[in-house]
């Protein structure tokens, strides 16, 4: 089977699309930030975020994994699917609530939040905006129309209130507000439309399955914030560390090799769902499928990537950057260009670990290697500062490849016969 038909083209396409403008939207939104507030601020606004983009790491608790997995293989089940909606929804709501109260004492109490509260405050509306998210049903059922139109929405609603509303440095409090606004907004429009298509009802949820869900994908899902942690926490740690000029700059190079690992993320999810389908159905079909997909993005990025890295000093010059910083940010951004090209490689295995269920080891492996991360960053920003912060993530995604590698070649005939 080959993955090159019309109706794969069309939907990647179509995917590819809503996924764009997440990936273009910061990169318009960061030169006029640092324009209109500086990029320390911009720093700040980064950490903020990480801080949300961390906690939504708990609300999706497995479902853009094993949710994904459910639906995309009882698509054709109307039951199953009403269930498994319901349980992941109230089990979002449930971990919502404790999110909130242990957020918003966090903030109160430790300085480092505290000295921002009105930033993190705001930023939890990030975390709103996932909670509604219906993007991991539309990704099992592979809805790709109502993926792209739910993202585009929100980004245009977050374009237009940052260009209207930010004007002066004290407004970077409003940049995650308003990102928060934009998926609220939308996400609860692509939901009211799931519910009337498939006529689900919230009436219909059941705590008792909500509580079993959060039982059951604990283990899985602590690994998933560790993963959260291991890449959102970098910014934190490095304006704890370097302060919020450091964190600004990290925050200008990681945007921009975050167009690939956002396109590498939104690429994973695309294809993830048909790779679990292909798999249950058979398995050498299914390896088949996978390389097919991963083979063909990989060539395409190292390609892309080139041209980022030969164009780097203009590339970093359009983010409005002190004209003397640019030839030393050059030699760190080239640097970091290596991250998204590890991850490339990285993320189709982890595809396997999950469709494989290999779970229980590759918790493992996250947790040691999100703890090993944040020795190593801590020990190499201190030495080297930024290009330390950097060379820490590369040598932690090589040892991740390294992991998954033996681990699939020593466990493929046994996954066989689970997958079957």
């Amino acid at each position: 089977m080959s993955i090159f038909n019309k109706k794969k083209i069309k939907d990647f396409f179509i995917y590819g699309f809503g996924q764009a403008i997440n990936i273009l939207s910061p990169l318009v939104v960061l030169p006029y930030l640092i324009h209109k507030c500086g990029i320390e601020a911009v720093g700040k606004v980064g950490v903020g975020m990480s801080v949300a983009l961390i906690l939504n790491g708990i609300i999706d608790y497995g479902s853009y994994i094993n949710g994904v997995k459910e639906i995309s293989i009882n698509r054709e089940n109307p039951s199953i699917l009403e269930t498994k909606f319901n349980s992941i929804y109230l089990s979002k709501l449930l971990l919502f609530c404790l999110i909130f109260v242990v957020m918003s004492l966090s903030i109160l109490i430790v300085p480092y939040l505290y000295n921002d509260k009105a930033l993190f405050f705001l930023s939890l509306t990030i975390v709103i905006g996932q909670l509604i998210n219906p993007a991991w049903f539309f990704q099992g059922v592979e809805n790709f129309k109502w993926i792209s139109l739910v993202n585009v929405l929100s980004k245009v609603i977050y374009l237009v209130l940052v260009f209207v509303f930010i004007t002066q440095k004290e407004d970077f409090i409003l940049a995650n507000l308003f990102l928060g606004i934009g998926a609220i907004i939308a996400n609860s429009f692509g939901l009211y439309w799931l519910m009337k298509h498939y006529n689900f009802s919230f009436k219909k949820a059941n705590l008792q399955e909500a509580l079993q869900i959060i039982k059951e994908e604990f283990s899985f899902s602590v690994s998933q914030l560790f993963l959260s942690l291991y890449q959102f926490f970098p910014i934190i740690l490095i304006s704890y560390l370097g302060g919020d000029l450091m964190a600004g700059q990290f925050r200008v190079i990681d945007q921009i090799i975050s167009i690939f690992k956002t396109y590498l993320n939104m690429f994973f999810y695309f294809v993830y769902a048909n790779i679990c389908f292909e798999l249950d159905k058979n398995f050498n079909n299914g390896l088949k499928v996978w390389k097919q997909y991963n083979g063909f993005n990989f060539m395409l990025l190292v390609f892309i990537m080139s041209g980022f890295y030969y164009f780097a000093p203009l590339i970093l010059s359009y983010f409005k950057i002190n004209s003397d910083d640019i030839p030393t940010m050059t030699d760190y951004f080239r640097l970091a260009l290596f991250i998204p090209l590890l991850v490339s490689i990285s993320l189709p295995l982890r595809q396997l670990m999950f469709a494989f269920n290999l779970n229980t080891i590759y918790i493992l492996f996250t947790i040691f290697s999100t703890v090993l991360n944040f020795i190593v960053l801590i020990v190499l920003t201190k030495l080297s500062g930024l290009k330390g912060a950097f060379i820490s993530i590369i040598i932690i995604e090589l040892i991740i490849i390294t992991l998954y590698a033996i681990t699939l070649m020593k466990n493929k005939k046994t996954a066989a016969i689970k997958v079957q």
